[in-house]
């Protein structure tokens, strides 16, 4: 029998860029194909430092922030996959699996996909929607720690990335990362589980360099490193930093590819030599957030870890420190930290 839930509860609401305030709101009620989590485990992300620094097209403000997750059913609606004491671990979207994109397997590019994902992990209960529930929930393994399972939705970004690489991943490859943050980790671990060892991360902060290091990569200091030789097969930039987007293209070996991860700010530009990438023949992609198959991926990498992903949490953190953790990532410590409201 559970436990008869509270009709409040607390959650950190982004109200503007660079003020976050914990209020008391109401718990949601679950409808048809719904579940509501007890939250285990929230995990900050790079996106949710970037809509606490200059605001983000796809958090509305004021509203419930942060959007990784992992823990326990408390209350499911009628006909839900789960059930009430069942330990999950998801995303926070879905594809609608109807539209031009879906139809032609470009889940990640679903009309739909951003409008209807939720929000809200910074909180001590959150309600998942049905069609998120039914497409990218899963039950989490009890050797699973909740922290290690809310890495899925950053992970399946990067799998993303992996899928779209799969004409030029192969088990020679030299591949460079720029930008040691979490995702630039991630893609370290991916790669390994993919079967590339040939990997160099470069970055400024050299105790996420450390992490890079203890995952198997080479590494370097970014204002330090110079093109070696041909330079390398893929190029992998994490930073979402438009100087760094322009120079990572000098890294690639003529015929490889650049992938071009971060996001920038909207509205900025960048500028290319144009004899540089048609005469060398650059391949550049740039991969947007993820469809059910890289969620699948991701989880199943999760599951089977070579990589000691604990290693990206940085400590834990109470919600009442909402705007201490983000005031902290912005100046370079930590590289995840997580919440246990």
């Amino acid at each position: 029998m559970t436990e008869p839930l509270p009709q409040t509860m607390k959650s950190l609401i982004l109200q503007e860029p660079g003020r976050i305030t914990l209020e008391d709101v109401p718990v949601p009620i679950p409808g048809h194909g719904e579940i509501l989590i007890r939250v285990k485990a929230a995990t900050t992300c790079g996106t949710d430092l970037k809509a606490f620094k200059r605001g983000h097209s796809q958090i509305p403000m004021p509203g419930g922030f942060g959007h990784e997750y992992s823990g326990v059913v408390v209350a499911s609606g009628t006909g839900a996959k789960f059930k009430p004491g069942q330990s999950v671990m998801g995303v926070h979207s879905a594809p609608c699996g109807e539209c031009y994109w879906c139809e032609r397997g470009q889940e990640n590019l679903c009309e739909t996909i951003m409008s209807s994902k939720v929000l809200g992990s910074f909180a001590q209960y959150l309600l998942v929607p049905k069609r998120i529930v039914y497409k990218n929930v899963f039950e989490k393994p009890e050797n699973i720690p909740f922290e290690i399972a809310s890495l899925l939705e950053p992970y399946a970004s990067v799998a993303q990335g992996i899928l779209e690489l799969k004409d030029v991943i192969c088990d020679d490859a030299s591949v460079l990362i720029i930008g040691p943050g979490a995702i630039g980790l991630l893609f370290v671990a991916a790669l390994k589980e993919v079967g590339i060892s040939n990997i160099t991360v470069a970055g400024r902060n050299p105790d996420r360099l450390k992490v890079a290091e203890a995952f198997g990569a080479k590494t370097v200091l970014i204002n330090e490193y110079q093109k070696e030789d041909r330079g390398f097969d893929i190029v992998i930039e994490c930073t979402g930093q438009v100087e760094v987007w322009e120079k990572s293209i000098d890294y690639v070996r003529r015929g490889g590819t650049l992938m071009l991860f971060g996001g920038c700010a909207p509205g900025t530009k960048v500028t290319y030599d144009t004899k540089r990438v048609h005469y060398d023949q650059i391949s550049i992609l740039s991969p947007f957030h993820f469809g059910t198959q890289a969620v699948r991926q991701a989880r199943i990498w999760i599951l089977n870890s070579q990589t000691d992903l604990s290693l990206l949490i940085s400590g834990e953190r109470k919600l009442e420190e909402g705007a201490t953790v983000f005031q902290d990532l912005d100046a370079g410590k930590g590289i995840k930290f997580v919440f246990r409201p």
